[in-house]
């Protein structure tokens, strides 16, 4: 009866090494397919990060190199509107999108889709907020016009010198030409008479030297 009682335990715990030995080889059979999984072991920007600076790209790093082909990044806004997007460059174990273009402030989304080392697509998405503060517009010097007292004087008149009379108009204004039309009368009557009286008198003086 012992011998019997005895048979049955040492097949219990046979069978419970054999289901142990099972299980641990299977979860290290396990252990090289989760391994081999490709997965996203970092970014940036990370999720959940809020960011003082735009970022000049988008940095995705995998467990594996994924391939080189396929790969596609998109960065939406919070209303869903795309404001950068292209395909990843591969670089190793990274997939690097650089961001030509100023990011808008605000609450982001990196959207990435990739293909795996062993060619399945792989996606995600990064969550993360950009508080920049906004660009300045540049100052231009914008002097307040100043009057400038231009002094525009009147051009003074100018008279031309007045022409210098003519000897003739001396002549004429120091002689009979001066005088008034009545004297020039008076003066032409005294003369015709003073050569009347000449005349008369030569012709006496003619007469006595006759006789």
């Amino acid at each position: 009866m012992a011998g019997m009682t005895f048979a049955p335990a040492v097949l219990r715990r046979a069978r419970a090494v054999v289901v142990g030995l099972l299980l641990l080889t299977l979860t290290v059979l396990a252990a090289p397919a989760a391994q081999a999984h490709d997965m996203l072991i970092d970014s940036r920007p990370a999720a959940g990060d809020v960011l003082s600076e735009a970022p000049d790209a988008v940095v995705l790093t995998f467990n594996n190199p994924p391939l080189g082909v396929g790969s596609a990044i998109t960065v939406v806004d919070a209303a869903g509107a795309t404001v950068a997007q292209g395909e990843g460059t591969v670089e190793g174990t990274e997939v690097v999108l650089p961001l030509t273009e100023p990011l808008p402030s605000g609450a982001l989304e990196v959207r990435w889709r990739v293909a795996s080392s062993d060619g399945h697509p792989i996606e995600g998405t990064i969550a993360f907020t950009l508080d920049a503060p906004a660009a300045q517009p540049a100052e231009t010097a914008s002097a307040e016009p100043t009057a400038v007292a231009t002094a525009t004087a009147e051009p003074e008149p100018t008279t031309a010198p007045a022409a210098a009379p003519t000897a003739e108009a001396v002549a004429q204004q120091s002689g009979l030409a001066a005088l008034p039309t009545w004297l020039k009368v008076a003066v032409g009557v005294a003369a015709l008479g003073a050569v009347a009286g000449l005349v008369v008198l030569v012709a006496k003086r003619l007469r006595e030297d006759r006789l």
